[in-house]
């Protein structure tokens, strides 16, 4: 059992060098060859790591069987693969985001709803998922639109990664909740007339939720982000960033205030937020499809039938 927590500890140190090793690489580059490295690395992953695009195929069968053929979702597949790619690059491109190169890269057409909403004081809530590049987004989010932003995140399995990356998000300017820690932190930022972004788009297991229909399939999502959203009575929006023919650049998609549903009682209302999240992830999936994380099961778990009880 020692060793095998040794030989655990010891692939993390060297998957946390690697990455610094790539990274350093990366800043060396010109700003755009970097990006495009990315996504030419992403394409050859695409080639490699035959269980994710396995599972990639698989999903994007499940979702799109009956409206793409298999071609077209192979592309898509590819694209995936080249998206999160170009993604990492950027990531580690970290300290060269610069603010003009933020307003340069990333345009944001009708940022007022968002704004008045913060203005408001009332707290707002994004709600978001691993589509686009949304650790830019978040940086985004913070030091150029303006907003007193925190995210909650999950641990990473790798404590070396996880202390990088948040400290990424701590040097844009973004509050870090961890997952598991107490609520009261988040919650009182959100109710102090904070913003507070939440990527609930994976099925992660310990986490209370209800199935919601997505691309046709029931599909478990949590109901914590409608709660918060509720009872800190927050306006919430849905955001993600779009990237752009180039490679390079993004659109900021955002939509809302979204309906709260007033006038049923809280467990219909927590279901009708839930809902209308997962449809506004859909409807923006199906904007772009390569850009979201097919690889990750959404329909992981399966509702009980009812002869099961």
């Amino acid at each position: 059992m020692a060793k095998n927590r040794t030989l655990q500890r010891l692939r993390r140190r060297l998957v946390y060098w690697g990455a610094r090793a790539a990274q350093w690489l990366v800043l060396r580059l010109p700003f755009d060859a970097a990006i495009r490295l990315g996504g030419r690395l992403g394409r050859l992953a695409f080639a490699a790591m035959w269980r994710e695009r396995r599972r990639t195929l698989e999903h994007l069968a499940m979702a799109f069987g009956n409206e793409k053929s298999e071609a077209e979702r192979r592309e898509i597949a590819r694209g995936v693969f080249e998206n999160a790619g170009r993604c990492a690059a950027e990531i580690m491109l970290a300290p060269h985001w610069t603010d003009e190169r933020l307003r340069e890269r990333i345009r944001f057409a009708n940022p007022e709803p968002l704004l008045e909403a913060f203005r408001s004081g009332q707290g707002v809530v994004i709600m978001c998922g691993h589509l686009g590049n949304w650790e830019l987004l978040g940086a985004y989010g913070s030091r150029i639109v303006g907003l007193n932003a925190g995210v909650i995140a999950r641990r990473l399995s790798n404590p070396h990664l996880d202390r990088l990356i948040n400290q990424y998000r701590r040097n844009a300017g973004l509050k870090v909740f961890l997952r598991g820690e107490p609520a009261r932190g988040f919650f009182r930022h959100l109710t102090g007339g904070g913003t507070l972004a939440i990527l609930a788009d994976q099925d992660v297991r310990r986490i209370d939720g209800t199935f919601v229909e997505f691309f046709g399939r029931p599909a478990h999502t949590a109901t914590g982000p409608a709660e918060l959203i509720l009872r800190s009575r927050a306006n919430w929006f849905f955001a993600f960033l779009r990237r752009s023919k180039d490679g390079g650049s993004h659109e900021l998609y955002c939509k809302g205030p979204l309906p709260v549903f007033e006038g049923e009682d809280h467990a219909a209302r927590v279901r009708r937020v839930t809902e209308e999240y997962v449809r506004q992830m859909e409807e923006a999936i199906r904007l772009q499809p390569d850009l979201w994380m097919w690889m990750h099961n959404r329909w992981r778990r399966k509702p009980k039938r009812e002869d099961e009880g």
